[in-house]
């Protein structure tokens, strides 16, 4: 019996609190062996989806959003990711689109699978599957990976933390106090909050431009498509380049798809607004995440990116009620778009106006 408004509450108040949770668990990748870690990550997936498919009430249903998310696109995607990335210069940027592409699939072919089987069989059942699933399936795969790859993986961390023996990787505090994270989070932060807040209210931005939601949403396979094509061509670029480069112009995609969705009307405007969207988004899997290493390099990396992924999260929450408080005070969806756009073009004027080269840390070359 809740409304669409309440729902949307509650998800908001999750979410925000594994931000927070994340914070502190995020970090403890970097001290905890990784076989451990990572069944204390699967099994704590499995065992919120059957807290998901036991919810009765409000306050339930807000601790089931605050441990998926924590567990699911939290925990989990920040342990793969994380370990990826500490792999050597030359294989970093591919292994990471590579492990992105789970994401950009899953966005493309699950919700033809979950559809009709909530339907059929309704949501807590498929709860309930995808808690066994995770509970046995994932985790017998993962440590079975894990105990296999784990010579080479300390060989290739053992390798990267050679390279830099000269320089002392930076803490999550310094980071924080680094003027150049702040000059990039900017454009680094903005593609979660904005496209988060147009999935969320996707139904009526098609309702605007004259799309039946039927045919808008349909296209999101495009969104996927694209997203996983940008990705692996970034993970290339990534490791023969390095981040930086690649990350200087990410945007201007997104923003192309903003400007076709505002002030375009030509028949395939839903395929070509979400293609251009996923190409920013799968630029950023590889990019962003080997951008924090070539900065600050792969000691604390896990405590890095658990503050990163927070606020990344955390603008995943803001985006939907931010938008909805400026579609209720009657913005409209022109001016909507058109200051997503100028944010987005300035927050890229001030990330190519960054040094992005590694600066050891406590030096004199940084500011705090």
């Amino acid at each position: 019996s809740l409304s669409h408004g309440e729902i949307g509450a509650l998800y908001f108040v999750g979410t925000l609190a594994s931000a927070i949770t994340l914070l502190w668990l995020g970090k403890l990748v970097d001290t905890i062996d990784l076989r451990l870690y990572t069944a204390g990550v699967t099994v704590g997936l499995g065992l919120a989806a059957i807290f998901m498919a036991n919810v009765n009430g409000a306050i339930m249903l807000a601790g089931g959003f605050y441990l998926l998310r924590l567990f699911g696109q939290g925990l989990s995607s920040h342990t793969g990711i994380t370990t990826v990335s500490r792999l050597r210069q030359g294989l970093r940027g591919r292994a990471v689109s590579i492990s992105g592409l789970g994401y950009s699939v899953g966005e493309a072919v699950l919700p033809w699978i979950v559809v009709p089987l909530v339907i059929t069989t309704g949501w807590r059942d498929v709860w309930l599957a995808c808690a066994l699933i995770t509970l046995f399936l994932t985790t017998s795969l993962t440590q079975s990976l894990l105990h296999f790859s784990a010579i080479r993986q300390q060989t290739a961390n053992t390798t990267d933390l050679a390279q830099q023996t000269d320089s002392r990787s930076w803490t999550r505090a310094e980071v924080m106090r680094d003027s150049r994270f702040w000059l990039m989070a900017p454009a680094l932060f903005a593609p979660s909050i904005i496209s988060t807040a147009l999935f969320f209210h996707q139904q009526s931005l098609a309702s605007w431009t004259g799309f039946s939601f039927a045919i808008w949403a349909g296209n999101i396979a495009s969104y996927s498509l694209c997203a996983v094509v940008a990705s692996v061509i970034a993970g290339h670029l990534v490791d023969r380049y390095g981040a930086a480069p690649v990350l200087k112009l990410y945007l201007l995609p997104f923003c192309a798809s903003l400007l076709l969705a505002g002030w375009s009307k030509v028949g395939i405007l839903p395929t070509l607004y979400y293609g251009a969207m996923g190409i920013t988004m799968g630029i950023a899997v590889p990019a962003v995440s080997a951008l924090w290493l070539e900065l600050y390099g792969p000691r604390h990396l896990g405590a890095i990116r658990s503050f990163t992924h927070a606020l990344m999260v955390f603008g995943s929450a803001l985006g939907p009620p931010l938008f909805g408080l400026l579609l209720d005070y009657g913005a409209g969806w022109p001016t909507i778009l058109a200051g997503s756009i100028l944010w987005m073009l300035f927050s890229t004027v001030l990330l190519c106006r960054v040094d992005a080269r590694w600066i050891p840390a406590g030096s004199t070359g940084r500011k705090e």
